[in-house]
C-alpha cells in the first residue's frame, strides 16, 4: 500500500466522547438551529453505510488502497452519526431509534439510479471511474468540513464546539486523501478528466440532497453561511475543486444554489 494510505490508517480511530461533559451539555441547551443542523448532519453520517453499499458494487473497491480507506472512512463517519445523536439525546432531542431506516426511505429517484449505474459505469469506464469517485469525494468532504467549521465557530455548547473541532479533524483528513487521490487519477489521461468533469457537472448535488428535501438542503446552508459566509463558501469551494486537473472554471455550488434558491 502507498505511504499516504499508511499514514492515514495510523490515524484513523472512533471519535472520542469519553472525556466531553454530558451535563454541562445538557445545562446549555441546544438552539432550533442547531438540533435541526445536528439532526441533517447525524442522518447523513449515519447514511454512509448504504452509500459504502454501492461503492462495493465497483471495481474500485478491489483496489487495496481503497478499500483500506473505505473502511476506515465508514467507521469513522458511522461514529460521527453516533456522537451527534448521542448530543441531541442528552439535551432532550432523541432520534427514532428507527431513523437510518427512515430516512433511508426518503431516498429520491436519483440516489436510486445512482445506486443502480454507479457499478454499472464504473465496470464501463474502469480506467476513467476511480478519478470520478475521488473527485465526488473531494467536493462533498470539503463541504461537510466547513460545516463542521462553521458550527463550531458559532455554537455556544462547548461539548458540541468540542465534538465539532473533533470530527474536523477527521473530515480534513478524508478531504485530503479524496482530494490527493483525484488529482492523481485526474492526471492520467484527457479522457478522465473530461469523463470526471461531465458527470460532476450533470450530477452533483450538496451533501445529503439525495435524502432531504431541497428546503432542507436550503435551510441547513442558510443556517451555516448566512449571508457573505455562504458566497464564501461557494466560491471557496468551487475553486479549490478548480484547481484539480481538467476542472477549472467548473461552477458546481454556484450554479446549484442559483437553480434552487
Amino acid at each position: 500500500m502507498s505511504t499516504e494510505i499508511e499514514r492515514y490508517l495510523s490515524v484513523s480511530a472512533r471519535i472520542e466522547t469519553g472525556d466531553l461533559d454530558w451535563e454541562e451539555a445538557r445545562a446549555i441547551g441546544l438552539s432550533p438551529d442547531e438540533r435541526f443542523v445536528l439532526t441533517y448532519f447525524s442522518d447523513i453520517e449515519s447514511q454512509t453505510i448504504r452509500y459504502l453499499r454501492m461503492l462495493l458494487g465497483m471495481k474500485i473497491a478491489f483496489q487495496p488502497a481503497i478499500a483500506a480507506f473505505l473502511t476506515t472512512w465508514s467507521y469513522e463517519e458511522f461514529f460521527h452519526g453516533h456522537a451527534l445523536a448521542r448530543l441531541l439525546s442528552e439535551c432532550g432531542h432523541p432520534l427514532e431509534a428507527n431513523r437510518v431506516e427512515k430516512v433511508s426511505r426518503k431516498a429520491r429517484l436519483s440516489e436510486w439510479l445512482e445506486s443502480a449505474l454507479g457499478p454499472l459505469l464504473s465496470w464501463a469506464f474502469s480506467n476513467q471511474f476511480p478519478a470520478v469517485y475521488m473527485s465526488f469525494g473531494a467536493v462533498q468532504e470539503m463541504t461537510t468540513l466547513c460545516g463542521y467549521e462553521r458550527l463550531e465557530a458559532s455554537t455556544k455548547n462547548p461539548v458540541l464546539k468540542t465534538l465539532c473541532a473533533r470530527i474536523a479533524k477527521q473530515e480534513r483528513r478524508h478531504f485530503a486523501w479524496y482530494f490527493n487521490n483525484a488529482r492523481e487519477q485526474l492526471n492520467r489521461s484527457r479522457s478522465t478528466r473530461v469523463l470526471a468533469r461531465k458527470i460532476l457537472e450533470l450530477v452533483w448535488v450538496p451533501v445529503g440532497a439525495g435524502v432531504k428535501t431541497t428546503a432542507e438542503v436550503n435551510r441547513l446552508f442558510s443556517t451555516l453561511f448566512p449571508t457573505q459566509h455562504g458566497a464564501d463558501l461557494v466560491h471557496k469551494v468551487d475553486v479549490r475543486i478548480g484547481t484539480l486537473p481538467g476542472m477549472t472554471g467548473i461552477r458546481l455550488m454556484e450554479r446549484y444554489f442559483e437553480n434552487v434558491v
